[in-house]
């Protein structure tokens, strides 16, 4: 918004000092005009910023406000020569500022805005039914051959639709990729939670692999030391085997969390093929298949 009124701030400001030039009084009818023009403007940003916060249908808002703007380009225009004004560019400004806010079928919207009300003011004044103000030393659309205002309206329908379409093939673009470095971003930090829990999981498997450690030791350590007793020793036994198993369980876990570092080492080529071969040999699958000559 702010950038909004600073840009038209400065266009009109410039605008009516280029007019002042021309005129000799600073109440000219073009020069009531711009004044009219600027401040209409600035009550409609203050309104704008007033409303806006409390729409729950922002888009139909950012229609009106965009349509709006393309009707304040065209009496800009209008005021600084119609047919014959520098200013005819400013539709371009509107059509790229909207893909900022609206998506193709928008956008193409505007820019069919854009050229009605460019098309439709023209041919009024090349008819006689308008009169724009002109500066000194313009012509209106009357002085030039229909040809040529055609020509002119077809380049400005044709430069409207034509940013409007690269316009929007840009935001849709930008879009996309703001959408896929949400994504990533979500992703990354999915994947950063997981491994922080993935560490709490790893210290707490350590915090119950110790006790389940002195627990073992302690009992056989009491089952070395009391009178053997059937019954106590068949749970001592117990104990002992779901001791083994959970700590087992834990072993695993950390193995899973954390996979201990790959270590290179030199071997003796031949212990370890021996080694191998008679585990096949043992093996009771592998009897009798396979050979080693």
């Amino acid at each position: 918004m702010f950038f909004r009124l600073l840009f038209t701030s400065l266009l009109l400001g410039s605008t009516i000092i280029l007019q002042l030039s021309e005129s000799p009084s600073p109440l000219a009818k073009p020069l009531l005009v711009l004044y009219g023009l600027i401040a209409a403007i600035f009550l409609l940003s203050f309104i704008y910023a007033v409303i806006l916060p409390r729409l729950k249908r922002a888009l139909i808002f950012i229609y009106i406000q965009i349509a709006a703007d393309t009707f304040i380009v065209t009496l800009i225009i209008f005021v600084t020569g119609s047919f014959s004004s520098i200013f005819s560019f400013l539709y371009l400004v509107v059509i790229i500022y909207s893909s900022m806010l609206l998506f193709r079928k928008g956008i193409i919207i505007m820019a069919a805005l854009c050229s009605i009300q460019y098309g439709i003011m023209v041919d009024l004044e090349y008819y006689g039914f308008i009169n724009p103000f002109v500066m000194e030393g313009n012509f209106t659309a009357v002085n030039y051959p229909g040809g040529h205002v055609v020509f002119k309206i077809l380049v400005i329908m044709v430069a409207c639709f034509a940013v409007a379409l690269l316009s929007s093939l840009l935001s849709e673009q930008i879009r996309k990729t703001k959408d896929e470095l949400l994504a990533l971003e979500e992703r990354v930090k999915r994947v950063e939670k997981l491994a922080y829990m993935g560490e709490m999981a790893a210290g707490m498997a350590h915090e119950i692999k110790n006790p389940l450690a002195a627990l073992a030791g302690s009992i056989q350590i009491l089952r070395q030391g009391i009178r053997y007793q059937p019954e106590h020793d068949k749970l001592m036994q117990i104990v002992l085997r779901e001791t083994d198993r959970l700590s087992t369980l834990v072993n695993n876990f950390l193995l899973f969390a954390k996979p201990p570092a790959a270590k290179v080492e030199k071997v003796k080529l031949d212990s370890a093929v021996a080694e191998t071969v008679k585990l096949f040999e043992k093996d009771a699958s592998c009897f009798g298949r396979i050979s080693i000559k």
